[in-house]
């Protein structure tokens, strides 16, 4: 009886055992936890603040870009759209064999165009440009007795 008492004894002190170390284990892993959150969560904020000021950069220089060296156009001959594209300008206008449009993104630090400018800027590489002019007579009450008209500018055939 005495043996099996110890035998008891003993596995009932393993399993307290196994048990006290299984909830150690498990706060350990818990503090672990935390420390790694909160490291991390100071490094996602910091980065993130790093990039709100980029971002506020970005968009204040944006503005005075076109006085700076190095931008194409006069600036007189810029407009400021901001979305999507930053600029167009409109040189020799009064040339008729001249003109010409300007499409002009300002980009800061390591930033890239966004999936809506890449389309703008494939359809301009693509001659997927049209001028649209659109007339509206009457009146424009209710929208009756309105006519529009759009002449849409006809497509040169490309040189070989």
């Amino acid at each position: 009886m005495t043996l099996t008492l110890i035998l008891v004894a003993s596995v009932t002190v393993n399993i307290i055992l196994l048990l006290l170390v299984n909830y150690i284990s498990k706060k350990r892993a818990e503090i672990m936890l935390g420390v790694w959150k909160f490291k991390e969560e100071k490094k996602i904020r910091n980065d993130a603040h790093a990039r709100s000021r980029a971002v506020g950069w970005g968009k204040t220089i944006e503005k005075f870009v076109p006085w700076m060296k190095g931008f194409p156009c006069d600036p007189r001959d810029s407009i400021f759209l901001a979305k999507p594209i930053d600029y167009l300008c409109f040189t020799d206008r009064r040339n008729k064999k001249k003109s010409a449009v300007h499409f002009i993104e300002v980009k800061s630090g390591d930033a890239n165009l966004s999936h809506d400018q890449e389309g703008i800027k494939a359809a301009i590489k693509n001659n997927r440009v049209h001028w649209h002019e659109v007339i509206v007579d009457g009146y424009l009450a209710n929208g009756k007795n309105v006519t529009t008209k759009t002449q849409k500018n006809k497509k040169k055939p490309r040189k070989k």
